[in-house]
């Protein structure tokens, strides 16, 4: 038998029913064995690394040792039947030499006087020895003991991970990171393929024997089959209990970075908290500019942001401005010290060190599906010549805040953005949906795109579905569903070092609003609002031209009189408590787009 007969013989062999069916399907697969039945034959050429293989009909197929390479002569741009029917064609040969094989054994057997009596001629603790050594080891265990994983497919647990995602870029295996933090059904069949079915996706993978992703069966092609691979195999690797954080961290988190910038950095800040604020000249801007533009240079993201962050501070501390914060401005100079530190350090793991740095621009990721609740809508306004208005919705899948933002940079002078249109527009998924209504309702997404910091992708592809709306009272919405006394507490937290910056966002059952006051010194209107227990809780809007209607309106108790036992959603900042929106039954009002229209009456006559 030449080199490559002996291969293809083993790799035909390996070729089970399962395989060829989960590979092309099971229609082609039963076509192929009737034309076998009704007398298709094959001839074999057999090359160095190939073989070529003559059918009956005229067709013509090359095949190697792996069904990711073959050539056939027929049109079609898939698999086809004739590779099939060379495959099994090939198995038919080898079992009739197999039972050739076997009559001339027995015709030997029979030459040399041997035959099936003679057995009694054999020692009986021989034939005992020999019986039980043929025996499958598992028909020993009882019915209840657990059965291990075919050592077929041990390598799925055993084999260096490493090794089997050297072919993946780190953005391939950085989206498959990503989704595996969604749950996901796992059903797991194992016959001569272990196949992996991942339900929510209805996406199948099959495994082979061989330690090889590229072995592994999946009918999606190309670049999102190879990551449906990865995937599966992952999510059953955590079904078994294995942790994989530290191999893939290694490949998805890859940072360089500038040590002297974050040197520098250190030093400036160093003596900013020598010189102190009392003494601090207002050319210190000029080097945090330079220093923030550094850090752009030198691949520190987060470096700059916090830069430019203390830059707004210390601009309202020279302005002698209301709203500057002590607290706040602590708060950022610490943070941004000890993160410079734990860098310069180097000591710290690689996703450590990722999140210390961030990115510059946010990477979107498709998910499957994500069932929202919607909880309300925020206008608002950056220094930095940003407006927008931002949809929170409350996420079932994970239990999490998801936001999508309507955005314009309006620093130049013809650039407008009006609050009015923006949220009566029509939303990029459904045609006749607004943002007004998409955020007063309960929806279903479907490959969606969304990043790491949960915001939702206007991208195409994702298809929304409007669901019934549950009534707030019967949801249970987890951590962010606190009391008066919890969201005091909140308020009050530390800062995490490692955790992305993200707002703090509480739903507070109120039972009424008792007093409203404007506080001219602040320009803050206050709510004080109480729950059903008697806790009272500030809740502060802050003046501003745009939200003029609103809180001439809650200042002089438009709608609040007849509004009880109501979910008040909030933002918690440092000093202050904001609230976006108030949801009672299947209704949400949010507080600066909708109270200018009138619609304070709807939520008080529920």
């Amino acid at each position: 038998m030449s080199g490559f007969k002996e291969k293809f013989r083993s790799f035909s062999k390996l070729c089970t029913e399962d395989y060829l069916i989960r590979y092309a399907n099971k229609g082609l697969y039963k076509r192929s064995l009737k034309e076998l039945d009704n007398g298709v034959s094959v001839t074999y050429t057999w090359n160095e690394s190939s073989v070529s293989c003559q059918l009956s009909d005229g067709t013509h197929c090359t095949l190697e040792n792996t069904l990711d390479r073959w050539e056939c002569s027929c049109p079609a741009d898939h698999i086809c039947k004739h590779v099939l029917i060379a495959i099994l064609y090939d198995q038919r040969e080898d079992q009739v030499e197999d039972s050739m094989s076997a009559d001339e054994k027995d015709v030997l057997e029979k030459g040399a006087g041997i035959s099936d009596n003679d057995s009694s001629d054999v020692p009986k603790e021989v034939f005992e020895s020999n019986s039980v050594s043929n025996m499958d080891d598992s028909s020993l265990l009882p019915d209840s003991a657990p059965r291990e994983v075919d050592s077929r497919f041990r390598w799925m647990m055993e084999c260096d991970l490493t090794a089997l995602i050297k072919s993946y870029s780190s953005s391939m295996i950085e989206e498959v990171v990503f989704r595996l933090r969604y749950p996901e059904e796992v059903k797991i069949i194992e016959d001569s393929l272990l196949t992996v079915h991942l339900t929510s996706q209805n996406m199948e993978v099959s495994f082979t024997g061989e330690a090889s992703l590229a072995k592994a069966l999946c009918k999606v092609q190309q670049t999102a089959g190879k990551m449906a691979k990865l995937e599966a195999l992952l999510r059953y690797r955590v079904l078994k209990g294995l942790d994989d954080t530290d191999a893939l961290s290694g490949r998805v988190y890859e940072s360089k970075f500038s040590l002297q910038t974050l040197q520098e950095c250190r030093a400036m800040l160093a003596g900013l908290l020598k010189t102190g604020l009392a003494r601090l000249p207002q050319s210190y801007m000029a080097q945090l500019e330079t220093l923030a533009i550094a850090a752009h240079s030198g691949n520190l993201p987060d470096i700059e942001r916090s830069l430019r962050g203390i830059q707004g501070e210390l601009q309202l501390f020279f302005n002698r401005h209301i709203r500057f914060s002590m607290q706040s401005m602590l708060d950022r100079v610490s943070k941004l010290y000890l993160a410079l530190q734990v860098l310069e350090e180097e000591k710290v793991s690689a996703i450590q060190q990722s999140q210390l740095i961030g990115s510059f621009r946010s990477k979107y990721f498709t998910v499957p599906s994500l069932h929202l609740y919607g909880l309300g809508a925020d206008a608002w306004e950056t220094r930095s010549g940003f407006r927008g208005i931002t949809y929170y919705f409350y996420c079932f899948d994970d239990e999490e805040i998801y936001t999508y933002s309507d955005v314009r940079a309006v620093y130049y002078d013809d650039q407008q953005f009006s609050y009015t249109e923006h949220y009566g527009a029509f939303t990029p998924w459904l045609p006749n949906l607004t943002f007004r209504q998409f955020v007063g309702e309960e929806v279903q997404f479907h490959s969606v795109k969304v990043n790491e910091e949960r915001r939702i992708s206007s991208g195409e592809g994702a298809k929304l579905a409007i669901l019934p709306r549950t009534g707030v009272e019967t949801l249970n919405m987890g951590k962010y569903m606190q009391d008066v006394s919890s969201v005091i507490r909140e308020e009050s937290r530390s800062f995490d070092l490692f955790a992305a910056p993200r707002e703090r966002l509480a739903v507070i059952k109120v039972a009424r609003i008792v007093d409203h006051s404007f506080v001219k010194q602040t320009q803050d209107l206050v709510l004080m609002v109480e729950s059903t227990e008697g806790k009272r809780l500030e809740l502060t809007l802050p003046y501003s031209t745009d939200w003029q209607t609103m809180i001439q309106r809650l200042e002089s108790g438009y709608g609040s009189q007849s509004l009880e036992h109501f979910y008040a959603f909030v933002r918690v900042e440092p000093k202050r408590i904001s609230p976006i929106s108030f949801l009672k039954g299947q209704t949400v009002l949010s507080l600066k787009l909708d109270i200018g229209n009138g619609r304070m009456g709807r939520l008080g006559r529920i």
